[in-house]
Parts: structure tokens; sequence; C-alpha cells
């Protein structure tokens, strides 16, 4: 017989919508004493009210989840506790449920004879999108056994609603925890639970009683994953910070520390010279002692990097006992050069005493491990002293390297940068320059192999000394560290050249004139605007001047090289970097340098106990480099016959040495450059 509530309930036509389901679970709800669920209002007073509340909390519910898998990958606590109420479950099941087998039951619906409910109940889900972490025959079988506890709840009297309620629950822990899933597995239990159309009064409540077991769990579920999800976003929150400070802290050790004795870097060195450059004390000083070492490289070429980054790490250790103040700051600035930066300098007795402290710390020779032996460091140490009003970064560490040179050429072992020109000077300093004679300038003839004529000529200019002798312009640089002197001999230098290439040819095609220039002597900008003013002065085009470069031109103290270098670049004159082969570093840098050609000297690549074919083949990779650069490669000191034929096929642009012509006045140059094929006369004079 069916009842007035009975009527309430429209035929199956294929399933129950959202509101269907809200309102016949309130009501029921409020029969069994059990509060209506959270957030729901009357069915009758805002059924489209509630469809739109159970969408939106659809919607929050894919993105919690879709939150959630964003972290699946470091962070599994939604995965886990899935797993746990899995187990659970299966361990936990209703009491309503037989120990024993299950026996799948029956679900007499038309077209389905012989199938389970479990079987259906099962396909229901998997259409719905949910997965079940189990078989799929056990899923079925467990899903008969609820529907058979919900049947014996359905047919007890009074009905077991809290056994309804607990499967309800259980079938979220097993795995059913879409949305889409609860209406068909609604419609499901009521074909179930009723007989026909007819759905008893206590089928109703049951299934109701499932429904919000089946509601509650899910939203139990849900705040558990937004719990997990908070608890694994504060935990990343926390990783990140922690990561990124110690991302920072690495490289900022990275950035400003040298990886193989701990010190400070380059770079570290160059921050503090700037920050005491912004000091407001005019009468405060700094000092810096550039400590080189020299024996360094060949231990790097005899035993390997390793044993030369144990020497680092010994002399570090060394310089550290000498630079225990908190004023002073010891770095690693080269290969094998140190700094130690004094930020209140005491003066430069202060700094004499440092250096001699330092010359001793590295006077005894540094082991080499496993081999029994020990390595001599070979150390000088440059010294300068300078305000810190107006200073400036790139010309204190050039002036420390000139400071160094002078250091190399004395015999204490330490040097002192003087900035004053000639004459009165203090004691231990270097020597004078006054009583220089200027010595006749010589041009020896630079031959382009391909055709055999001159392409320009070399110039050297020689001072004689009543005390030291024959001096160059290099030469009185570092024995003197005399800017000003030796700014003003390159200078009268470069104009004599320069006019006397003029004099010989004043079209843009006639022959260069090659000198060489202490560059990091004279310093910037005034090497710069000594080039100008020559140029400027006897209108020789700027390409017909080849400034000749050493390795320390090149490479003194990096962004200031590539500063001076650049700039006279700039104003058109070629650079070639000399004695290309040599030093730690040059190769290094040819990239970077506004570089036109190179030069190296003959003698470099003969070895009488490899034979002259080895020296052609070593000679031809030289050139190949140099042209893979972009480089012109040109040989001097080619002297005799056998330095000549070292040169054949290898492809060398430019030779230069007394096999094509001595170094001669420059009457004697006018009557070379009327010599069609230099080469070739060379060649005929052999043959007689």
């Amino acid at each position: 017989m069916t009842t007035a509530r009975d009527e309430g309930f429209p035929p199956d036509d294929g399933g129950l919508t959202h509101a269907m389901m809200i309102a016949a679970l309130n009501e029921i709800l409020a029969e069994c004493g059990y509060d209506p669920v959270p957030g729901e209002a009357e069915p009758a007073a805002a059924g489209g009210e509630v469809d739109r509340l159970i969408e939106d909390a659809r919607h929050r519910a894919d993105g919690i989840v879709a939150a959630a898998l964003e972290t699946a990958v470091q962070y599994t606590d939604a995965a886990l506790e899935q797993a746990a109420r899995t187990v659970l479950s299966a361990r936990h099941t209703p009491g309503c449920l037989p120990a024993g087998p299950l026996e799948p039951a029956t679900l007499p619906a038309p077209g389905a004879a012989g199938r389970s409910v479990g079987d259906s109940w099962y396909a229901a889900t998997t259409a719905a999108g949910v997965y079940l972490p189990m078989a799929g025959e056990v899923a079925a079988r467990t899903l008969g056994a609820y529907a058979d506890c919900l049947a014996r709840a359905a047919a007890a009297d009074p009905p077991d609603l809290d056994a309804a309620y607990r499967v309800g629950a259980e079938a979220v822990a097993l795995g059913i925890s879409r949305t889409e899933a609860l209406p068909a597995t609604m419609t499901l239990l009521l074909d179930h639970l009723g007989h026909g159309d007819t759905v008893s009064r206590p089928a109703r409540q049951v299934a109701s009683a499932f429904a919000a077991g089946f509601a509650a769990a899910l939203q139990a579920r849900t705040l558990a994953q937004q719990e997990s999800l908070h608890r694994a976003t504060q935990r990343a929150a926390r990783e990140f910070q922690s990561a990124l400070q110690h991302s920072e802290a690495r490289y900022h050790r990275l950035a400003y520390y040298d990886p193989v004795t701990g010190l400070a870097n380059k770079a570290r060195l160059v921050q503090r010279l700037r920050q005491s450059a912004n000091g407001d004390d005019p009468a405060r000083h700094v000092g810096l002692c550039l400590v080189d070492l020299g024996g360094l490289a060949a231990v790097g070429e005899q035993f390997g990097a390793d044993a030369g980054d144990h020497v680092l790490a010994e002399v570090a250790r060394r310089l550290q006992r000498v630079a225990r103040h908190p004023d002073y700051l010891l770095a690693r600035c080269g290969a094998h050069a140190f700094v130690l930066l004094v930020q209140d300098s005491g003066g430069l007795a202060h700094l004499a005493e440092l250096a001699e402290r330092l010359t001793r710390e590295l006077a005894e020779p540094a082991s080499l491990p496993g081999t029994g032996l020990t390595a001599a460091l070979h150390a000088a140490v440059g010294v300068v002293d300078v305000p810190t009003s107006g200073l400036d970064v790139t010309r204190v560490l050039v002036d420390a390297e000139i400071a160094l040179r002078q250091a190399r050429a004395g015999t204490s072992g330490w040097a002192v940068y003087d900035p004053r020109p000639a004459g009165p000077r203090r004691a231990g300093s270097a020597t004078g320059v006054s009583g220089l004679v200027t010595g006749p300038p010589s041009y020896q003839p630079v031959v382009r192999l391909g055709t055999g004529r001159v392409a320009g000529l070399h110039t050297r200019m020689a001072w004689r000394h009543p005390h030291l002798g024959v001096l160059d312009l290099r030469r009185i640089g570092q024995l003197t560290g005399d800017r000003d002197t030796t700014t003003r001999l390159a200078g009268s230098l470069l104009d004599q050249a320069c006019r006397q290439a003029m004099a010989w040819d004043g079209g843009r095609t006639g022959p260069f004139v090659g000198l060489d220039l202490p560059v990091h002597q004279i310093g910037y900008p005034d090497v710069v605007d000594l080039v100008r003013d020559a140029l400027t002065g006897s209108g020789l085009p700027p390409e017909r001047l080849h400034l000749h470069l050493s390795g320390l031109d090149a490479v003194p103290a990096g962004e200031h090289s590539q500063t001076v270098l650049t700039a006279l670049a700039a104003l058109g004159v070629r650079l070639e970097l000399d004695d290309f082969g040599s030093g730690g570093g040059s190769l290094a840098y040819l990239r970077e340098l506004p570089l036109h050609g190179l030069r190296t000297p003959a003698s470099r690549v003969q070895s009488p106990a490899c034979g002259v074919d080895t020296d052609r083949e070593l000679l031809a990779g030289l050139t190949r480099v140099a042209h893979a650069l972009g480089l012109t490669l040109t040989v001097h000191g080619v002297d005799d016959d056998d330095a000549q034929a070292r040169l054949a096929g290898t492809g060398v642009d430019g030779a230069q040495g007394l096999r094509f012509g001595p170094p001669g006045t420059p009457h004697q140059v006018g009557a070379l450059l009327r010599v069609p094929a230099l080469v070739a006369l060379a060649d005929r004079r052999v043959a007689s």
C-alpha cells in the first residue's frame, strides 16, 4: 500500500537529481532525529539555491583535488591517508557484514537477470569516474556485501539506521569519493531496497541514513585533505625558505670566495675597495700588498693541478697567520697571486712591516704531497698606499702590479709603489733615471711572407744610463716606477715614429710602424691621450700604427685591461700581443681582448732535439689557432736560414729578423721599401 510520503516520490526515470536527494535526505533525517546536512536549506524553499550550493561545493572540491595533485610529487599525505583508510575499511567492516565469504546479492532489475547488485554498483561507480584501488571482482563483492547490509538494516524493526550510516561512511573510505557517483548509487540502492515502483518508509530511511553517512564522511575527507594540503603548503613554504637561504649563502660563497683556498676572491676584493672609496674621512688611507708566487706555475706543470691546489692551500694558511686583524682582507686574485687589503693603513712604515712578514712566511718551500719533495715559492710583494678620497679601484690594482714588477727587479723581495717623478726619493725606493741619454731610433723590416715585400717597420729606441747601461722604455718603467718619466719618453717615441712613417709614405697604404709600448706602466687614460696626440700631430692613418703589447699589458687587472685596450682600438690602431705562447693566461683572453695580431719569437718554436719537421708542425698549429681567432701571426727573431726554413708551409703571415734585414736608420729604410721582394733578395744573397 502506498503512503502519502510514498506518493511524494516520482517514478524512476533514470536517476535522482541533487535537489531531490538533498530534499529527501533532510526530511528523513528530521524524522530520525539527525541534524540536517550542514549549510543546506529546506528543499521546498530553496531548491535552486541548493543546486547552486552543491555545484559550488563540487567546483571547490575539484579545485582542492587539483591543488593537491600539483603538490603530490613531493607531498603524499593525501595518498597515504587514502591507503590507510582503505586498509581500515578492509579490517573494520560494519557489524552487519558477514565474517565469512561474501555471497553476491542478486538485483532483480529488468534486463539484468542474474547480475549481482555488487556488479551493478561497481559498474555505476566506474561510469561516474571513480577508481577503486582493488581488483574489480573484490570491489564488486565488497559492494554487494554493503548492499546486503543495507537490505538487512531496512528489514530490521526498527530500521538499523546506524548500520546504514556506517555503510555510507565505509563507501567513502573504500574510494567512492566523487559526488558524481552518489545519484547513481542512490538510484541503485533505492531500487534494491524497494519492491518494484514502491519504496517503503524503512527503505527510504535506510537510504537517507546511508546518504547522511556518505555526506558526512565525504565532508570529513575533504576537510582532512584541506588540512593535509594546508600542512603540506606550510611545510613546502618552510622548506622553500630554508632552501632559498641556503642557496643564497652558497651562491654568495661561490661569488665572493675562492673554492680552493677558502679566501675571498677578486670580486670580493674589488667590492671592499669600492666600499673604502665611499669613506668620508680624507685622512684615511688604504693599503694593498700584492703577493705573487713565481714558482707555482712550474708545480702545476710538473706535478699536476692537485699538487698546485695543495700548495695554494698551504700558502693561504701561512698568509692567514699574518692577516689576523679584523681590518685586513686576504684574497686570492689570480692563478698564483694573493692580495692583503689593509682598510685602515698606518702608512708606508706599517705596510713595509707587513710586506716583510709576508715574505718571511713564504720564504720556506712548500711540501708536495706524496712525493717527499718541496717547491720553492719565489714570492714577491708589491705595496701600494693610497688615500680613500678619490680612490680609483682599477688604478690601485695597476699600481700594485707595477710595484710587484719593481719587487721582482730588486733584491729585497718587496717594493713600494712611488708615483712621484724622479728626484729625491725615499730610502729603499727604486733607482732614479737622471742622466739618461737618448739614442737614435732603429727600424727593422717586417716582411709579408705571401708577397715577400716589406709590410712595415719595427721601431726601437734605447736610452743609456751612466750606471745601468742601455735601457729600453719598458726596463726604465720596471726599475723606477716613475710614471711621469715613462710617459714623457713614450710620448716622444710615439711622436717620432709616426712622423717618420709619414715621411716614408703619406698615404693610407704605406708601411706600418710598430713599437713596444708599456701600456700598464703609463696607465689609463694617459696612454690613450699619448697615442691620440701622436696620430693627430703627425697625420698618420691610425691603421698604420701597430702597438706591441706584452702579456702584462694585456692582462694586468681584468676589467682595467679591457677598458684600456678597447679605448686604444677605438682610435683605429692595431694591437698585437707579443710573445704569444708564453705565460699562463694569454690564451684565455684572446677571445675577449680587441686584438688584431699575435707575435711570437722564433726561438720558442725551435728545438734541436725534435727536428725541423716537428718545429714546423708546431708553428703551423699556432698559425691555425691565430687564424681561427681572426688574428695574424708574425714570427720575430728569424735570424738565419734554419729559422727561415721552419716557416715554409706553415701559413705564417709575417716575419722579422736579421734574415730579412738588420735594424737600420730612417735613410736605409727608404731603400728597403723600394725592393720588390725582400725574401727573394735574401735568397739570392744566400745562394751567392
